[in-house]
């Protein structure tokens, strides 16, 4: 065995989430899908890592926490003197010393060749975001699966100076070891969002390793195909410049997974490989501890990392992107094989951990199971639904369809209904409710109008929402919204504006009732989008 995969060995078997089948239509091999942690009987280990670092050094760290000290690791099997250690997270996940940080290991910064069990690089993750602690390892899971490479993920009990730290998320880092399970050659250029900037492949970017071009020429390259206007040139450029099959899984499984921290949806984090051996870009997943939150997100959602966008914006890459999606979905969201597989590493997790600490990672793992249950419901019913395709004008108006429900209230109904006389989209709540009507629509480059008309009854407003009560709206336009009617209103018209001044692309129109009670109806024929030009 490889002996980088001393760190930890095989957690649950591939068949136990169904892997084995995507594996093989990925081309990946079954012994790269060895995940971190456990036994050879499927059972979970957790390592036991103890940190030991001088006082002087402490101080050192509090001060400037990206700084690297050196430190004592000892983790059962090494004991290791001169490891470089650093702080690590970013807002909502960084902690100081005196709480729960988070650390990075450069095992071979002051050692050249030295290793941790085999790696040179890895993290300690506080999981503050993920209090289940299994997002990033079932999203690393299915990514590799989906033949998309991702760093392997396990779990330690840590403890620093003897103060015992808890239970931390072990991630491997995008070292050389990384790299040469997943590649032919390791000397490529790896890149990382600078931190905080939300960055892109226009920059800023950050060279973390490789031999490449130093000059970010090869990033350039990238941005400006992305950037040519031409689609058949800008697909052309791509193929020659992005691995476009990786890409389209890449794509595809952050969409499923809802990884709205990610690339496509934030390109927040992720990695960029400048692979030598096809002199083709490969896109990286990481930081997946937000995974699933909003199970009824739309596999076509409103993109803001460069690539996702000016790929999806070619017909013939979205339709590729569409049919990605149904064997990703029915290979992998095998919502039974998923389920068990997270509550049995779970439990393996919760063994050893004292009662007041198991029972709460139990109670996250099955609202994380709920979770996945949904999301795989909400898959299905959209990939269900016709793609969507470019809005058919007469005299500048466009009729909507396809209408799909949102958070149907707990105590309530959503129905299509002529109950008033006329066909509607009626929303119901005896409770507080967040419920919409939504559709989406492909449109170009342009200034829009979505209206339509809205009857309520006895709607009581949220107290201290700031859009309560029943609305029109366009997210991902800023104040795309309507002003909410609350109370008895008659037929009302709503209009709300929004201009697309960059590129085509999925826009999601809602009709939302965000109320503690009442009812309402949209005029679902006065549903319309209007082109106002350029």
């Amino acid at each position: 065995m490889n002996a980088a995969f001393e760190l930890f060995s095989r957690s649950l078997t591939l068949s136990a989430i169904g892997l084995l089948l995507s594996c093989a239509t990925a081309g990946v091999a079954a012994d790269q899908e060895v995940p971190f942690g456990g036994n050879d009987q499927g059972g979970v280990s957790l390592l036991r890592i103890q940190i030991e670092v001088p006082p002087s050094s402490l101080d050192r760290l509090s001060n400037a926490p990206r700084t690297y000290i050196q430190a004592t690791v000892r983790d059962g099997a090494s004991h290791l003197t001169n490891v470089a250690v650093r702080l690590k997270g970013r807002t909502g996940s960084f902690q100081n010393l005196d709480a729960k940080p988070s650390f990075t290991f450069d095992v071979d910064r002051f050692i050249p060749g030295q290793r941790l069990r085999g790696l040179s690089r890895l993290h300690l993750n506080n999981s503050v975001e993920d209090p289940s602690y299994l997002h990033e390892w079932l999203g690393a899971e299915l990514f590799r699966a989906a033949g998309v490479p991702a760093p392997r993920v396990s779990h330690a009990m840590v403890d620093l100076n003897g103060r015992r730290l808890g239970l931390y998320v072990v991630k491997e880092g995008f070292d050389e070891e990384f790299l040469a399970r997943h590649f032919q050659r390791t000397d490529g250029n790896l890149y990382e969002p600078e931190p905080g900037a939300g960055a892109d492949v226009t920059g800023p970017m950050s060279r973390s390793r490789g031999s490449g071009v130093a000059d970010g020429s090869d990033l350039r390259r990238l941005a400006a195909a992305a950037a040519q206007t031409n689609l058949t040139e800008r697909w052309e450029q791509f193929g020659a410049l992005l691995d476009t099959n990786r890409f389209l899984s890449f794509l595809a499984m952050e969409v499923l997974l809802g990884h709205r921290d990610g690339y496509a949806l934030a390109r927040n984090n992720y990695r960029l490989y400048h692979d030598p051996e096809t002199d083709r870009f490969v896109f990286l997943p990481s930081g997946m501890d937000n995974l699933l939150g909003r199970a009824s997100s739309s596999l076509q959602p409103r993109t803001v990392g460069t690539i996702a966008s000016a790929f999806l914006e070619i017909p013939w890459a979205r339709r590729a992107y569409r049919e990605r999606l149904g064997p990703l979905f029915t290979n992998q969201f095998r919502v039974e094989a998923l389920t068990n597989a997270v509550r049995r590493h779970a439990a393996g997790i919760a063994r050893e951990l004292p009662s007041a600490e198991a029972k709460p990672l139990m109670r996250e793992s099955e609202d994380l199971c709920a979770r996945i249950e949904y999301r795989a419901r909400e898959i299905a019913r959209e990939l269900a639904l016709p793609e969507p395709a470019p809005l058919q004008f007469q005299s500048n108006v466009a009729s909507l369809t396809g209408w799909r429900t949102m958070g149907v209230p707990m105590d309530g109904v959503m129905d299509e209904t002529n109950a008033v006389g006329i066909p509607t989209l009626h929303v119901r709540s005896n409770s507080r409710a967040s419920s919409s009507w939504r559709t989406t629509v492909w449109l170009a480059p342009e200034h829009y109008r979505f209206e339509g008309r809205a009857r309520t009854r006895g709607v009581k407003p949220l107290p201290f929402a700031r859009t309560s009560g029943v609305h029109l709206s366009v997210p991902g336009f800023g104040a795309a919204s309507t002003a909410p009617l609350t109370g008895d209103v008659d037929w009302t018209l709503l209009n709300v504006e929004f201009t697309l001044s960059d590129e085509n692309r999925n826009v999601e129109l809602q009709c939302h009732f965000r109320a503690e009670s009442g009812e309402a109806w949209f005029d679902r024929d006065s549903l319309r989008v209007v082109r106002m030009g350029p």
